[in-house]
């Protein structure tokens, strides 16, 4: 058990990193030194760093399958130099101060943090027992809560103390990195059983009933619009605040409305059986949307609306992250869906960036206020998340796979 606990702390470390920048510091960056272009430079950076995290899933999930089978000197000297470039590239974010420079910072450092995630999440997930698998899925969505909000508020105070965040940095790579490092070179499984299934990251073979096929499809699309919404919400809640509602010390106070919602969230996963959350998947995007709804529709910074707004968003984001996250960990071998969850995630998360930045440039030209139209956007991608959620081909596979498991 201590050493699953060490072993997950990466998942951890990935959302202090990830959580942090995305959804605070670029914003800080860009409002502090371009403050007339923000809207379009953070959206810009925002798809530069997706772009670098899809091919750094690319990347490692073509090469999974022969580090592992390679020796762990060789695996050691590939994660451990990716975790090196990581943290250079991430500490020297905070000692520049040109667009073009920061931007090709964050893109490294997001290729490598995605990287070794993709690597790591297939390792862990797939060479971890099953009677441990829920427990294992408990153990990083909690890791993930702590990191999101303990990143953005962390942000928030120090973004403006490059000392703080270079130790931060290093901190992170040898609590967080180094544990799951030396498990991943000293495995010796061969890349066989379950870990070979995993890293093969293949489609579903021909064996897989036609029916699992397009229950997999469908949880994948529903798990992209749901990324895709979060990860164009989550960003833009800082200016949500300053420029649509109108907040005072915008940066510490949406830090501190992501805190909510990750704990909210947090609280969902705790009490909640994953499996049950699966099954509540409808009730995530709408959820989130009358959420959205009551920001559009009230528009007020009242700190009552502010507080159901994140508890709506925590309760939402809660049952989607787990209930996608059981759908995927407990699917039978060979299916492949880890690669294939965090390669949706993936370009859900660019698609997301790429949309904000076309909306906030279009807005910009036409003279349109930015937010309003980036929340309504994202009501239709949750609205569509939520279209899809009632599949039949999912309550089909999900009544099959409930049949055949049994859980702690």
């Amino acid at each position: 058990m201590r050493k699953q606990l060490l072993r997950d702390l990466v998942y951890l470390c990935t959302s202090v990193f990830s959580a942090g920048i995305r959804n605070i510091a670029v914003q800080m960056f860009y409002d502090s030194y371009y403050p007339e272009k923000k809207e379009t430079l953070v959206s810009a950076a925002l798809f530069i760093s997706a772009l670098c995290t899809m091919f750094g899933i690319m990347l490692s999930s073509r090469i999974i399958r022969r580090s592992m089978q390679g020796t762990g000197r060789s695996r050691f000297l590939l994660t451990a130099g990716m975790a090196l470039a990581l943290c250079l590239t991430f500490a020297a974010m905070f000692l520049v101060q040109h667009s073009v420079i920061y931007m090709v910072l964050f893109g490294i450092s997001s290729f490598c943090l995605n990287f070794l995630y993709n690597v790591f999440d297939v390792f862990i997930s797939g060479t971890v027992s099953d009677a441990d698998r829920e427990k294992n899925v408990r153990i990083l969505l909690t890791y993930q809560m702590i990191g999101y909000i303990a990143g953005p508020l962390f942000f928030s105070f120090f973004a403006g103390s490059p000392r703080l965040c270079i130790l931060l940095s290093v901190s992170l790579l040898l609590v967080g990195y180094l544990p799951v490092i030396r498990a991943y070179t000293a495995y010796s499984g061969g890349g066989s059983g379950r870990m070979n299934a995993s890293a093969a990251d293949a489609e579903p073979s021909g064996e897989v009933p036609a029916s699992v096929q397009k229950a997999d499809r469908t949880a994948m699309i529903y798990t992209f619009l749901m990324y895709c919404a979060t990860n164009t919400l989550m960003p833009s809640v800082a200016y949500i605040m300053k420029d649509h509602l109108h907040v005072a010390d915008y940066a510490v106070k949406s830090s501190l409305f992501l805190a909510g919602t990750v704990l909210v969230s947090a609280v969902v996963i705790g009490l909640f059986p994953a499996m049950k959350l699966w099954k509540l998947r409808t009730a995530a995007p709408l959820a989130m949307a009358a959420a959205l709804g009551m920001i559009i529709v009230f528009h007020s910074s009242s700190p009552v609306l502010l507080t159901a707004a994140a508890v709506l968003s925590g309760i939402g984001n809660g049952i989607f992250l787990s209930g996608s996250r059981y759908y995927v960990n407990f699917s039978a071998a060979g299916r492949g869906l880890v690669g294939r969850y965090n390669k949706a995630m993936t370009e859900a998360t660019l698609t997301g960036y790429m949309m904000a930045a076309v909306l906030s440039f279009l807005c910009i030209r036409s003279g349109i206020a930015v937010e309003p139209v980036k929340l309504f956007a994202i009501i239709l991608l949750l609205a569509a998340a939520g279209f899809l959620a009632c599949s039949r081909f999912l309550r089909s596979d999900t009544g099959k796979r409930h049949k055949k498991s049994t859980h702690p």
